[in-house]
């Protein structure tokens, strides 16, 4: 009898096409078995991979507690002056459509800034939103095409906890449910297009945008 294989992780994200953490995950959640090398090392079998692909191991995860996420109280926003922006790289922007206002997130106050702009990126002239808190720039939504009207949608990208992109199929932040969130690439198709979970909205649905805004910042002072 041949003996079986055996994968790392690494060998099992690239087979799978996904990241070694969504591998660690299906692991943690018992979808996918794995065998427990030297005390600390995980491997998976040839076997328990074929089954895993089969389905072999779907269950519906069991219930975790989650933390309660902040509870906002509204954004308000008012109509304000187009202001010019300059990125740490020196390029400047002007921002117009601008709305401005002091928004509350989990029982703090923040002062938020939005504005639109037009830049390259995927190939073509996309208009963007940019949303600035407490003066940060934050989060930026980018739009198909370079005009948009009310109902045209963006997609803004969503970040974990530590700051980096969630991929598709991951799970959101508990702070996330309810919004409408979908592959960004669903938005912008282009060379060079981003690969994850975003926030996606219409370009008037700037609560959206404010809000998706005070989670990520409010993420990055967890982090500081």
């Amino acid at each position: 009898m041949l003996a079986e294989e055996v994968f790392t992780l690494e060998e099992v994200g690239k087979h799978l096409r996904v990241p070694v953490e969504a591998v660690q995950q299906e692991i943690k959640s018992g979808r996918l078995r794995a065998l427990v090398v030297a005390g600390e090392h995980y491997r998976v079998r040839e076997h328990d991979l074929a089954l895993y692909k089969d389905g072999a191991y779907a269950q519906p995860a069991a219930p975790t507690s989650q933390p309660s996420p902040p509870t906002d109280s509204g954004v308000n926003l008012s109509a304000a002056p187009n202001f010019d922006y300059t990125w740490p790289d020196k390029k400047f922007e002007r921002y117009t459509a601008v709305s401005e206002g002091v928004s509350s997130f989990g029982g703090k106050e923040y002062h938020v800034k939005l504005g639109f702009t037009v830049r390259r990126s995927s190939g073509k002239e996309r208009a963007r939103a940019l949303v600035l808190v407490d003066r940060y720039p934050t989060v930026e939504f980018v739009a198909a095409s370079e005009k948009v009207g009310p109902e045209e949608l963006l997609a803004g990208i969503i970040k974990d906890r530590n700051g980096k992109q969630l991929p598709v199929g991951a799970t959101l932040p508990p702070e996330y449910v309810g919004m409408n969130v979908g592959p960004f690439r669903e938005i912008i198709d282009g060379p060079g297009a981003k690969n994850g979970l975003a926030v996606i909205c219409q370009a008037s649905d700037r609560e959206t945008m404010v809000k998706h805004a005070l989670i990520r910042y409010r993420f990055r002072e967890e982090r500081a």
